[in-house]
């Protein structure tokens, strides 16, 4: 570099000698500085010698010559020159190396500004530069994440640092504020922040100036809140006192113990802090080796294996703990930390323990001396139905000793056909259920046996079953005793079933006879009294005689019914045969029952064929038996449902079938159907009325005409049909008068009892009683709600507050038992004490017990007296 700048400097003052002859020096003064700057110092000094060689050698007279270097005058110019060149490298050399320092510093602050750009975006801690004022002007992910606002919101200069300071920092930020304008940096320190959806946490902050005069705050903050939960988690671990926490230094101090080791040793916490206790003061001399084991173990790796020892009481006694030691940090001798667990209980439950084994020993040989001379078979078998125990009549049976006996499965034992076969009892057992069954098991000897057989299973404190005793006893003798008798007692006991039947069924009969004539007597008797005793307007008068005509024509046809039955039962049932059509007596039953099926809104539709002809029967009995099944049609039909009658001639038969979409029969009862007094429903909620009389009369009188009938149903709710088929020629045979009809009751008068003012609540399924039982108490002043079943019942009662309740018996769904025993639940302030009355139908002596039985004070039989249920209510209400 010296040689290029001096030669081109040479060259240049050649070309140049005669315009820069005063100032040669000044051009290689300049290849000195380039030389230097380029090259470095040593560069510049050579291309300092090498300019004064060529300056004197070319440019000084006489040119050429060595001597010109002895002129003084040259001797002047070449010293200053030297100087200047000097100078030049000098500050050539310091400019260079400043330079390079520079660019050194750059690079460095690069690098730093790189390296402080990824901690930044890296997001490890939250950065944030701010102004004096608060505004945040940059911040990266994490912080923006801390305080939940968006970098929108940060654009957008809606972050403030003094905003999300909560009140109670503001004096504090003020003082920090001012600290850091003298200090231009503080120290981290803890604050709270207010993030945007105004929740806190708690933050470490460090804060600091970006330049000394400058008004931008960089920040560093770090999210405590997790850590502060952490420790305030520790804290709550320790104060919780589970189990011994205490903190001790690397001298055998203690500075710190929670409750559990206070109350453990029996020290105070002014016995802590006042330094009187210490490790080695509180342990027994012959635990001082294991403590240096432990502690040895800490300095090395953090932390000791837990290990068993004693601590001395403040009293003296001793307490025996589970000790465990960690280290606080490194290195390890520094601090450390132990956990306790107190002993003592486990130790006196281990005292206890060996206790109760030697008394269960005891026990056991006392057991088994017991259940050696029970003459039963004992065995006790475990979950994994193995033999545990067995007693000397069960090594006796099976001809095996104990010890063979022990560990086997019952399998093993009892071979693969027994163990099947009692294989679903070891399950029940195992499953918490006692078990009892008999079984034919064969004994050592070949012979068969009946055993007895009970499984108690044993449950562990987790409810779970252990395993379970089996108790096994012969009843070989007692069995065929047993069948013996059974033998003897099966004959005895058909015909006592039989008997029972047909009492109950009677029973029933009579039961639903009772309340069958008693309640149309009830609606016409009432009516008659109520019409004898006071004067109706024409509606009133009218609706009462309807009562009575529709009641009495069902009372006659049940007296009827009852009749043809005890003519059936005498074979005194005779018929008046002669050519008849059948069409038209059909036509007469369905009219008769029209109006019954208008009410319900059903359709009755006919279909016949024109030549079925003419047959030989009785028409009055053989209308009897079409309308006996279309009222039964019509009752067990739905509104709005369908009855449909078909006539056809089959062969030399006549069919008559009559269908229905109603209620349908269960598949059950069709072979009582036909059956006297039997009803699928004879209870006290039946939803139907009638005596079950019906289908016995209608199969008996068709059977008499030389017929058939049969009935079909696929079910509840799937409808019936009744098929009656006929020969084409009937026998004629003479007729019977019927019985005449009983004469009905009359009542007696009465005066009039004082209701004004009194509520009634009557409860009756029939519209007539309801009515008749209203006009009846209303006459008398009464105020009467009446309503038709238990549940309306249960609603109007709290509303209406009455002050007696008259209540039916047989309704449907639920009866009048039902209705009484749900009052008598209710609060007296709701009617839980209210006097009550059951008026039915059902008047037999067991039925009024059952009445009274069951809650009500008073049991009245249907037909009622209007006088006397008016004073039976007046004297319930104390009014007489």
């Amino acid at each position: 570099m010296a040689s290029i700048a001096v030669g081109s400097t040479l060259l240049l003052t050649i070309m140049l000698h005669y315009l820069i002859s005063p100032t040669i020096y000044i051009l290689f003064v300049a290849a000195v500085a380039v030389s230097a700057w380029y090259g470095g110092l040593s560069s510049g000094i050579f291309a300092t010698i090498l300019s004064v060689l060529v300056i004197n050698y070319f440019f000084i007279e006489p040119k050429l010559s060595v001597s010109a270097y002895l002129h003084p005058d040259t001797i002047t110019r070449l010293i200053i020159f030297l100087l200047v060149t000097t100078i030049v490298n000098f500050l050539n050399s310091e400019l260079r190396a400043a330079k390079a320092g520079l660019e050194k510093s750059l690079k460095q602050l690069k690098t730093s500004e790189s390296k402080f750009r990824r901690l930044v975006e890296a997001n490890i801690i939250g950065v944030m530069v701010a102004d004096i004022n608060g505004n945040v002007i940059e911040a990266n992910d994490a912080f923006l994440k801390m305080v939940a606002y968006t970098r929108e919101d940060l654009l957008a200069g809606r972050i403030n640092w003094q905003n999300m300071t909560p009140p109670q920092y503001q004096e504090m930020r003020n003082q920090l504020l001012d600290e850091l304008l003298t200090n231009k940096i503080l120290p981290p320190f803890e604050k709270e922040y207010i993030r945007k959806d105004g929740t806190r946490f708690i933050a470490l902050i460090g804060l600091a100036l970006l330049e000394k005069n400058s008004q931008q705050v960089i920040g560093y903050v770090l999210d405590l809140s997790e850590s502060k939960q952490n420790e305030k988690r520790l804290r709550r671990l320790v104060e919780s006192n589970i189990f011994g926490v205490a903190f001790g230094d690397s001298n055998g101090g203690i500075n710190y113990a929670n409750d559990y080791v206070l109350n453990m040793l029996g020290y105070s916490q002014e016995d802590i802090h006042s330094g009187a206790v210490r490790w080695s003061e509180i342990t027994p001399p012959e635990y001082a080796d294991l403590d240096q084991i432990a502690l040895a173990a800490v300095n090395q790796q953090g932390l000791s294996k837990p290990y068993e020892k004693e601590y001395l009481r403040k009293d003296g006694t001793r307490v025996p703990i589970l000790i465990g030691l960690v280290a606080l940090e490194e290195p390890y001798n520094q601090q450390e930390v132990a956990f306790y667990l107190d002993l003592s209980t486990q130790k006196a439950a281990l005292r206890d323990l060996q206790l109760v084994e030697s008394t269960l020993r005891q026990r056991e040989e006392q057991l088994r001396l017991i259940t050696n001379a029970l003459p039963v078979q004992i065995s006790y078998v475990d979950a994994e139905q193995r033999y545990r125990f067995n007693n000397r009549k069960y090594e006796e049976w099976f001809g095996i000793p104990a010890t063979e006996i022990y560990g086997k499965h019952i399998q093993e034992l009892l071979g693969e056909s027994t163990y099947q076969s009692i294989l679903p009892h070891i399950k029940a057992v195992l499953s918490g259920e006692k078990v009892n069954y008999e079984i034919l098991l064969s004994h050592s000897d070949g012979s068969n046996h009946f055993m007895n057989v009970s499984y108690i299973p044993q449950f562990n404190q987790q409810e779970q079953v252990e395993g379970f005793v089996a108790l096994i006893q012969d009843i070989t003798e007692r069995k065929q005793a047993e069948q013996e008798r059974e033998q003897l007692l099966e004959r005895e006991k058909l015909a006592r079933a039989e008997a029972e039947a047909a009492n109950r069924i009677k029973d029933e009969f009579l039961a639903t006879l009772s309340h069958e004539l008693r309640t149309p007597l009830n609606a016409i008797l009432g009516w008659t009294q109520l019409l004898k005793s006071r004067k109706f307007d024409e509606a009133t008068t009218n609706k009462a005689m309807d009562t009575i005509d529709r009641n009495g024509r069902a009372l006659s046809q049940l007296i009827e019914d009852i009749l043809d039955v005890s003519r059936i039962i005498r074979g005194k049932l005779c018929l008046n045969t002669q050519p008849l059509n059948l069409t038209t007596v059909i036509q007469a039953a369905i009219d008769s029952v029209l109006p019954a099926a208008d009410a319900k809104e059903i359709t009755i539709e006919f279909h016949f064929e024109d030549s079925v002809g003419m047959v030989v029967a009785d028409a009055n009995r053989l209308q009897q038996v079409i309308w006996n099944l279309l009222v039964n049609a019509v009752k067990f039909t739905p509104k709005q449902g369908k009855v449909e009658v078909k006539l056809r001639r089959i062969n030399s038969r006549v069919e008559i079938r009559v269908t229905d979409t109603g209620m349908g029969i269960d598949p059950e009862f069709l072979p009582y159907l036909y059956e006297r007094f039997r009803q699928a429903d004879s209870s006290t909620t039946r939803s139907h009325g009638g005596l079950g009389l019906g289908l016995a009369i209608v199969r008996h009188l068709v059977e008499l005409h030389g017929g058939t009938v049969a009935a079909e149903s696929e079910g509840i709710g799937k409808g019936a049909s009744f098929i009656v088929n006929l020969p084409m020629k009937a026998v004629a045979i003479s007729t019977t008068s019927s019985e005449p009809n009983a004469p009905l009751l009359d009542i007696q008068q009465h005066p009039l009892p004082i209701l004004e003012g009194l509520r009634v609540l009557v409860v009756d399924d029939e519209v007539d009683a309801r009515q008749l039982l209203s006009t009846i108490l209303g006459e008398y002043g009464a105020e009467v709600m009446a309503v038709a079943s238990t549940q309306a019942a249960i609603s109007t009662l709290p509303q209406f507050s009455p002050h007696i309740l008259v209540s039916d018996i047989g309704m449907p769904d639920e009866d009048g038992y039902t209705l009484i025993r749900r009052v008598r639940n209710l609060p007296p302030d709701q009617g839980g004490r209210i006097p009550a009355v059951a008026l039915t139908a059902y008047a037999r002596a067991e039925d009024r017990t059952k009445a009274l039985l069951a809650g009500f004070q008073l049991h009245i039989p249907k037909p009622v007296d209007p006088t006397e249920l008016a004073a039976v209510v007046a004297n319930l209400a104390g009014r007489t």
